[in-house]
């Protein structure tokens, strides 16, 4: 592949279930990414990898015969089992979930996990002892992160408790540990401003300097995924431009795989909308 001073990397849930996370690598290889992001959400499935020494052991086998790396994970978990939770039992299943994705980043040399900024699921009620349980629990994993060289990207979630860059700034403001940084979400950015009747461009200029990644998710007023590029409302030349300039160089093509049977094809085209919207924010 020729060389380029950005990466972009396939999103593990854009593939059907059922592939072998080296057969979706190869894949992703194939239609021309630079890295492969692996989940780690609430099903109990996805959780079990972080607890399975010998899947991470036959994983790290495969990776050093694989063409691209696993670049980042997407610790969705954390955003039912969350570490604000009001129930101590989820409180301590997600500092547990937290501290076995952090030892498998480490064993198979993965540089960054992206956790949700979220105290409590969406629909959930929160209260001041949430968002005290939540910063009191991150600033203590920030700590364990950083002895293992392990960057936690925060990316902005769906609901007003932190969905845009500000807020999700305040928090790396408070911590001010170097190994936080922004990794936040372009549909998630895209809509909070929307709603709250500001301009996106100046709240991800807010992020300056402090982004390690973005995700590129496509949303539209109601709907917060499952969706591909174009049949949303979010501006993505916009947004790559914005954060282009402020020297963002990696991004996620975070879509699902809903059913498609063109999903193959739509793994290559997505890439292909991403290079030209970072096209275009170079020639701006």
């Amino acid at each position: 592949m020729m060389s380029r001073d950005y990466r972009i990397g396939a999103y593990e849930k854009a593939f059907p279930e059922g592939f072998k996370i080296a057969d979706m690598m190869s894949m992703a290889a194939n239609a021309g990414y630079d890295f492969f992001e692996i989940s780690i959400d609430r099903t109990d499935k996805r959780i079990s990898r972080i607890y399975d020494p010998y899947f991470q052991y036959e994983l790290k086998k495969e990776m050093k015969k694989s063409r691209i790396p696993i670049g980042s994970i997407c610790l969705s978990a954390l955003s039912t089992y969350t570490l604000g939770s009001s129930d101590p039992e989820k409180e301590a299943k997600a500092i547990d979930i937290f501290r076995k994705t952090l030892d498998f980043a480490r064993y198979l040399d993965i540089p960054i996990i992206q956790i949700p900024g979220c105290d409590m699921p969406k629909f959930d009620p929160r209260d001041q002892e949430t968002d005290k349980r939540f910063r009191r629990n991150v600033k203590m994993l920030l700590q364990e992160a950083e002895r293992y060289d392990v960057t936690i990207g925060l990316e902005n979630m769906e609901n007003d408790y932190m969905d845009t860059v500000e807020k999700s700034m305040e928090l790396l403001k408070e911590m001010k540990q170097k190994n936080l940084r922004l990794y936040s979400d372009a549909g998630n950015t895209y809509n909070g401003n929307l709603l709250a009747g500001n301009d996106y461009r100046q709240d991800l200029r807010k992020g300056q300097g402090c982004y390690c990644a973005f995700h590129l998710k496509e949303v539209n007023p109601v709907r917060y995924g499952g969706l591909f590029y174009g049949d949303g409302h979010v501006d993505f030349a916009g947004m790559v431009e914005e954060v282009w300039k402020m020297g963002v160089r990696q991004y996620v093509l975070e879509y699902w795989y809903t059913g498609s049977v063109n999903w193959l094809k739509d793994l290559s085209r997505a890439r292909e909308m991403c290079e030209n919207w970072i096209r275009k924010a170079k020639d701006e």
